[in-house]
């Protein structure tokens, strides 16, 4: 039987976030790893380079890119190519929409409020494809690996939206025990993680240090981007095209078309960027 890994990042931009993740069979990590280093090593990285979807201009990737003579873009087109070969990745998406008066929530109860606050929301929906996929699969065991979510120091709980110091800690922790609802499937599996043999505690990593998450922060950053350009109409564009190239791995058991609701969710729904998003990849 297979044992699955799950890597996670998040990324944000104005008024969503996006909550993504990538999961491939626990054997199959160090192969990954050593093809992506691969990859980097041929546009004249260092294998232990860092790999982000946005690079500062003063990061040592971007300026190691520009000795070599190449771009940015150079590095996310290759990503991306490479993401979208490997059949045994599979991504998942999640986009949260900050729908509330977010000027009245930081006067009245809470000042840091921002979307990020969705962001163990957004985890709940992606474990719940995953969860779904181990049951279906019959798979051995699970290990969910986060880089570390940016959810500040300061503890902040208010029904599902939790913040600060080991909030995904905690909220893995009811799931593990008590559930977290059932994926787009509708069968499998409503009962606690801990049943299906997912690991007891969610594990806390670095993309700094780990491949496996550099491929995460990819899958987030370009879905941001694919969603941006559709929602501000900017259609073809360089963002669009490369979500295409990935949008092959997404997970599409249950999706309807494809892995629109399944391997991608949109939180809250709305109706006319969902048919646009559809649109764009025709």
């Amino acid at each position: 039987m297979t044992s699955l890994s799950v890597w996670v990042d998040e990324s944000e931009k104005g008024d969503f976030l996006v909550v993504a993740g990538v999961f491939v069979p626990w054997t199959k990590v160090p192969s990954i790893v050593k093809d992506w280093r691969d990859m980097k090593v041929a546009l004249g990285l260092q294998p232990e380079a860092e790999v982000k979807w946005n690079l500062p201009s003063n990061h040592s990737t971007r300026q190691a890119l520009k000795r070599a003579g190449r771009t940015t873009k150079n590095l996310l087109e290759k990503a991306t190519e490479f993401i979208a070969r490997r059949d045994d990745v599979t991504c998942i998406a999640i986009t949260m929409f900050e729908q509330r008066n977010i000027s009245v929530w930081k006067r009245w109860l809470w000042s840091k409020a921002s979307v990020r606050d969705f962001y163990c929301e957004g985890l709940k929906y992606l474990l719940q494809r995953v969860a779904e996929e181990v049951v279906e699969t019959r798979l051995q065991d699970c290990v969910v690996v986060c880089d570390r979510p940016e959810l500040g120091r300061e503890r902040f709980n208010f029904g599902t939206l939790r913040r600060g110091l080991g909030a995904v800690e905690k909220a893995y922790q009811e799931w593990y025990h008590q559930g977290l609802g059932t994926g787009p499937g509708k069968q499998h599996h409503r009962g606690p993680l801990g049943e299906i043999g997912f690991h007891p505690s969610i594990l806390i990593g670095d993309a700094t240090y780990h491949d496996m998450l550099q491929i995460a922060d990819v899958v987030a950053g370009v879905t941001r981007e694919w969603v941006d350009a559709v929602r501000s109409n900017h259609i073809p564009s360089w963002e669009v095209d490369r979500f295409k190239v990935v949008s092959v791995r997404f997970r599409s058991r249950h999706g309807n078309p494809g892995f629109f609701g399944d391997g991608f969710v949109l939180w809250p729904w709305r109706n006319e960027l969902w048919e646009a998003l559809q649109r764009s990849l025709r």
